[in-house]
């Protein structure tokens, strides 16, 4: 009992000597506008031939610089290959084709853009089957 009283005063001392006196709270209801480091998905939306699916998506890495996203994913009872080519997020062209097929249903496609807000710029792509 003896050691447990100047355990207690210690204890009751050291939160205010431990803290700096410049130090500032932070507030859990203010946002984070820092780097994020998950994307940002809408929801999937179907093609007019209804041959396959895609969605687009945002992620913040901050100083002003986006990455967006465009995922692509062949329907399930689809036996086609389609190859996406042209695609463009606003003015900025993508330099890649991909096919999705059979056994490699699914594409993802990303664009870092440092001029550009996460609900800016259009999607566009065309769409045509392969043999």
């Amino acid at each position: 009992m003896k050691c447990f009283a100047p355990f207690l005063l210690i204890l009751s001392i050291l939160p205010y000597s431990v803290i700096p006196l410049n130090a500032q709270s932070i507030s859990r209801s203010k946002a984070f506008n820092g780097p994020d480091r998950t994307i940002t998905w809408r929801s999937w939306q179907q093609n007019e031939k209804d041959e396959f699916r895609f969605r687009t998506g945002d992620r913040y890495l901050g100083r002003a610089i986006w990455e967006h996203y465009l995922g692509f994913e062949e329907l399930r009872t689809s036996s086609k290959a389609i190859k996406l080519s042209m695609i463009r997020l606003g003015k900025e062209d993508v330099r890649e084709e991909v096919v999705i097929r059979p056994g490699f249903r699914y594409a993802i496609l990303k664009v870092t853009d440092g001029t550009m807000t996460a609900h800016e710029g259009v999607w566009s792509w065309t769409a045509r089957e392969v043999q």
